[in-house]
């Protein structure tokens, strides 16, 4: 009854923290969409990738979809090459969300083709990294790991990100390890943990750890993964969440179950069960159980083994059936999505359509401008060429007119002069009459 009471009450307190937390959730939504009515194309951009991972985190697939698609939509239509490649990475990582690996794939390849154009040796590791996760996740880690040395490549010629490059290296090393070669699978969890010390993020040294023991644990050097294993654990119970806490007492339990100690992995077990949610069917709980009736079938308990194959029966039924729903939800949203997406195109067609035929007439009367601009150009440029012509020609006359006066000038002073020395050579008319009265006289 105490034992009741207790789950009970941790339901309680869990559901109210959840709700509290998806509230919260909402609020900071709400806030991002009012910021929309304002936002430049830029930010428009920025915030509706932001919006769209916020509803994909709340589970509400369809909207995070339609934000992601007007995120795509606008930066398409601003054509600025880098927020258009990062929509596309971003739509991709929504594909790989609900295990659309071949749409993640296209959606990534047009951002790769964008960043590759315009040089952006950042967005091209994210991209092949996020590809590379595409690949992994579809099994089909032969590609997944080419990919992630592609990253690594064009990393290496970058300015130093520790996270970044402690994120690939774990990620070679598990494309390595799902294809058997754990020898070079190793080195790489190796130096990814030693990046992560750097960092000190305990979180991702945790997983650094989890992965060298569990590389370990399949060459079955068992004794030599469990010291990594239980570092794991310690980290993950410092500074996990329950399912990572759960998650590391199950891993530690795995090593005393392959070494035969079956009572010591149930002890892990039973930890690990306390920090699970057994009303909500998952992944985690179905590896549990069946951890479970592993260890009581090899302890000869067949009671509590049955009763776990009759837990995980009803957990299949119950998460196939969940599965289906998820699937089928899946499809009607892709539907939804498509149909909208379809709609947003034509709109977005047609808007552009428009946008063409203004652009055209702006362009036509930018160019009837510029011609009547020109014409008005040449035509002053004729009336100021003419202009200085006539300037030159009256300044010609004008000296002419000077020349010709000073000309003149010099002829009438030298008649003036001629005319004085005249004067002065002639003789006067009483000196003449004086003569004629003496030539008179001198007759009589």
């Amino acid at each position: 009854m105490i034992l009741r009471c207790y789950k009970i009450f941790f339901l309680i307190v869990f559901y109210f923290i959840s709700s509290v937390i998806y509230g919260q959730s909402l609020s900071k939504v709400d806030s991002m969409v009012n910021l929309l009515r304002q936002a430049n194309d830029t930010n428009y951009i920025k915030l509706c990738i932001k919006i769209s991972g916020e509803y994909s985190n709340l589970k509400k697939l369809n909207l995070g979809f339609n934000y992601a698609d007007s995120a795509l939509i606008r930066a398409k239509t601003i054509k600025i090459p880098t927020m258009e490649a990062k929509a596309y990475s971003h739509m991709g990582g929504l594909y790989n969300y609900i295990n659309d690996a071949n749409k993640a794939i296209d959606n990534f390849d047009a951002a790769l083709a964008i960043y590759k154009k315009t040089g952006f040796i950042w967005g091209e590791v994210s991209v092949y990294i996020n590809k590379g996760n595409a690949y992994y996740f579809c099994n089909e880690t032969n590609k997944a790991e080419k990919l992630y040395r592609k990253a690594l490549a064009l990393y290496k010629t970058m300015t130093p990100d520790k996270a970044t490059e402690a994120d690939i290296y774990n990620n070679l090393g598990s494309a390595c390890s799902s294809q058997g070669k754990h020898d070079e699978a190793l080195p790489w969890f190796f130096k990814a943990l030693e990046l992560c010390k750097e960092n000190k993020d305990s979180i991702s040294m945790a997983y650094a750890y989890n992965n060298i023991g569990s590389t370990y644990s399949a060459q079955q050097m068992y004794k030599e993964g469990l010291p990594y294993l239980q570092k794991a654990l310690e980290l993950k119970l410092k500074h996990g969440d329950n399912s990572e806490k759960a998650d590391g007492f199950v891993n530690v339990s795995t090593i005393y179950y392959s070494t035969e100690d079956y009572k010591t992995s149930v002890s892990y077990l039973d930890k690990a069960l306390k920090y699970i949610d057994t009303a909500v069917y998952n992944n985690d709980l179905k590896k549990l159980y069946e951890s479970y009736a592993d260890n009581y079938e090899k302890l000869n308990n067949p009671k509590e083994a049955n009763k776990y194959y009759k837990l995980l029966r009803h957990m299949n039924a119950t998460l196939f059936d969940k599965e289906m729903a998820e699937k089928i939800e899946q499809k009607e949203l892709m539907i939804d999505f498509s149909t909208a997406h379809l709609k947003d195109s034509i709109m977005q067609a047609s808007r552009i359509e428009k946008q063409k035929v203004e652009i055209n007439r702006s362009n036509t009367f930018r160019t009837f401008l510029i011609v009547i601009v020109v014409c008005i150009v040449i035509f002053l440029l004729i009336l100021y060429k003419r202009y200085r012509v006539s300037q030159a020609q009256k300044e010609e006359i004008y000296k002419q007119k000077l020349l010709v006066e000073e000309k003149q000038t010099e002829i009438m002073d030298s008649i003036k002069y001629a005319r004085r020395i005249q004067n002065s050579l002639m003789p006067t008319e009483k000196y003449i009459s004086r003569i004629f009265n003496n030539v008179k006289d001198n007759k009589d």
